[in-house]
């Protein structure tokens, strides 16, 4: 008997195979997304068994709503949830003590992606020309809203001037042809619809005030988990990296396009016509942080002020 494990354990150190016996099982995550090509990475890496190549068993789930994601993930339901800076600062300001375990994309996002959109008729041409207006954007506090008030900011309008509202993507373009908004902040594919159905025209990119390197997007997990799960979170990681490699390969096109059609449960007539990002950044570091700590607090979301450092995990 002595003698057969003697030989087995050869032959593993030889070949590198592992029986299934002695093997280690896999880390078993539960990842709670949001539909967006932002996410894109997680997607592939599901289906090009790069997760199961870390030795990570993920299971992928659909939020049905993205802001009770850091909830889902301090009750432990969800290991690890997709965020986006605002939501990551707020939830830490609460006291949930979340990280972020890898990016998802940074800034620069590609020219021809967003822009603030002004209804066809306003005669709207500059920042100036939204005071005492109603711009639409997708949620109040969250990044466009943030980003959007930054750019006026930054053209010399107070947004406290302009009247802001709250209108899902999907329904920015009718209220733009209502009336019932004179801009709104919109992304592919809402922006490019918008402007070839002659809606609106573009008066200014809000993406263009963040600084290259920052998040747009993240992953998170509570401190805790990732505190205790090291090297599952390091192979997460390098899983992103595996799936970010394989999308780059223009041969991968049509694979690509299936993950993430399969993901976003989009039609595939909507899937062709998104633009796979390029500005995939798994590695994040502090300063990638930075620029959401400041206008965060600047903007009053947050009152305390955060240590970007302080929100990754090791």
């Amino acid at each position: 008997m002595q003698r057969f494990q003697s030989l087995l354990l050869a032959t593993v150190l030889v070949s590198g195979f592992v029986p299934t016996g002695l093997s280690h099982a896999a880390t078993k995550i539960a990842l709670t997304y949001n539909t967006t090509s932002a996410y894109i990475a997680s997607y592939v890496a599901k289906d090009q068994g790069y997760f199961e190549k870390r030795g990570l068993d993920v299971e992928l789930s659909l939020a049905e709503n993205g802001t009770l994601t850091p909830a889902a993930l301090v009750s432990g339901s969800r290991q690890v949830g997709v965020l986006t800076p605002p939501m990551i600062l707020q939830a830490d300001e609460q006291g949930l003590d979340l990280v972020i375990i890898a990016g998802g994309t940074a800034a620069p996002d590609p020219s021809g992606e967003s822009g603030l959109v002004a209804r066809a008729d306003s005669g709207i041409k500059s920042a100036k020309d939204l005071i005492g207006r109603k711009v639409g954007v997708p949620g109040l506090g969250g990044t466009f809203d943030l980003l959007t008030k930054k750019w006026v900011q930054s053209n010399g309008v107070d947004y406290h001037d302009i009247h802001w509202a709250e209108v899902p993507f999907i329904r920015m373009g009718d209220s733009l042809k209502a009336g019932v908004v004179d801009a709104v902040a919109l992304i592919n594919p809402f922006y490019t619809r918008a402007i070839e159905n002659k809606i609106g025209y573009t008066i200014g990119d809000f993406y263009l005030a963040v600084p290259a390197g920052s998040l747009f997007t993240l992953y998170a997990s509570t401190r805790g988990w990732a505190k205790d799960n090291p090297v599952a979170v390091n192979a997460f990681r390098d899983a992103l990296d595996d799936a970010k490699n394989f999308i780059t390969d223009p041969a991968h096109h049509d694979a690509v396009l299936e993950s993430l059609g399969k993901y976003t449960k989009l039609p595939p007539q909507a899937v062709a016509t998104v633009q796979i990002p390029v500005n995939l950044e798994t590695r994040a570091t502090r300063a990638a942080m930075t620029f959401w700590a400041d206008i965060a607090r600047e903007q009053g979301l947050i009152k305390e002020k955060i240590d970007p450092a302080s929100l990754f995990a090791p």
